[in-house]
Order: C-alpha cells, then structure tokens, then sequence
C-alpha cells in the first residue's frame, strides 16, 4: 500500500489528537498558552489535511 494515500488520514488522527490534547489543557485550566499552541497546531493540520488530501489522492491515481 502506499504510504501516500494513508498520509492525509494520519494528519487528520494527529490533528485530532492535538485538538483533544488542547481541551484537556483549557480542562484543566493550568496553562491557557499550551491550549493555544495545541489548539492552533491541530487545527492547522486539519485544515491542511482537509484542503490537500483530495488533491494528493487525485493526482496519485
């Protein structure tokens, strides 16, 4: 199988796990700036996932 086309379905589990990770943070109330980063870097990756992995899967077809 090529790794290419499992590639946007990993970045969507690591943005989600970002995202968990950031509100358990904001949960736990500690520290709001590791609820930023973890809540910007996960939606990021979403972002990017959701944008470029149909374009990936269409071009390697």
């Amino acid at each position: 199988m090529n790794i290419f086309i499992m590639l946007p379905e990993i970045v969507l589990m690591i943005s989600f796990f970002f995202i968990t990770i950031g509100l358990w943070e904001l949960r736990v109330g500690v520290d709001r700036k590791k609820y930023v980063t973890y809540m910007f870097t996960g939606l990021v990756l979403l972002l990017l996932a959701r944008l470029f992995g149909p374009f990936m899967m269409m071009f390697l077809n």
